[in-house]
C-alpha cells in the first residue's frame, strides 16, 4: 500500500538518494579503494578545481573539522593534495590528484551502473525528461537557497 509519504518529492528525493547511496556501497566494495564520502568530494573537486577546504565542506554539507579528518585521510592516500591559499594565510587549498582522476573515472562507472539500474523500464525519452526536470527542480532550489543567503 503506498503511503502519502510515497507521493511527497522531499521523501521521494532523500529515499531515492539513500538507496542510490547504499548501491554505490555495495557495487563499490569490490572496484573502488575510496569510500562515498571521499568520491563524493573528489566529484565535487572535478567540478569546482582547486577549493578551499571550507568551501568543500559547506558543499558536502558537514562540519569543517569532519571535512578536515576526510581530507586527512584521502591525502595519506595521495588522493588530494592541499596547500596554503596565498591570498589568505588562514585558508586551505585543496585539489584532486592524477590519481584520484584516475579513480573517479571507476567511481562514475559504478554510478552509471546503479542509473541503468534505477531507469530500468524507462524509455530513451522519460530518461531525458526526468534528467532534465531534476535540473530544473535544482536550478529552482539553488535560485532560492542564494536569493535568501544572507
Amino acid at each position: 500500500m503506498e503511503s502519502e509519504s510515497e507521493k511527497r518529492f522531499g521523501f521521494l528525493v532523500t529515499d531515492v538518494g539513500r538507496l542510490c547511496g547504499k548501491r554505490f556501497d555495495d557495487l563499490a566494495k569490490s572496484t573502488l579503494d575510496l569510500t562515498r564520502a571521499q568520491c563524493r568530494a573528489l566529484a565535487y573537486l572535478s567540478h569546482h578545481g582547486e577549493i578551499s577546504q571550507a568551501s568543500l565542506a559547506e558543499i558536502l554539507e558537514v562540519a569543517p573539522i569532519s571535512a578536515g579528518r576526510l581530507l586527512d585521510r584521502m591525502e595519506e592516500g595521495g588522493w588530494i593534495v592541499r596547500r596554503p591559499n596565498p591570498d589568505d594565510r588562514r585558508e586551505r587549498l585543496v585539489r584532486m590528484t592524477a590519481k584520484a582522476a584516475k579513480a573517479l573515472d571507476k567511481a562514475r562507472r559504478v554510478g552509471d551502473e546503479i542509473a541503468a539500474e534505477a531507469l530500468q523500464g524507462l524509455s530513451q525519452a522519460e530518461h531525458e525528461q526526468l534528467i532534465a526536470l531534476l535540473q530544473r527542480v535544482r536550478g529552482n532550489l539553488a535560485t532560492a537557497v542564494e536569493r535568501n543567503r544572507p
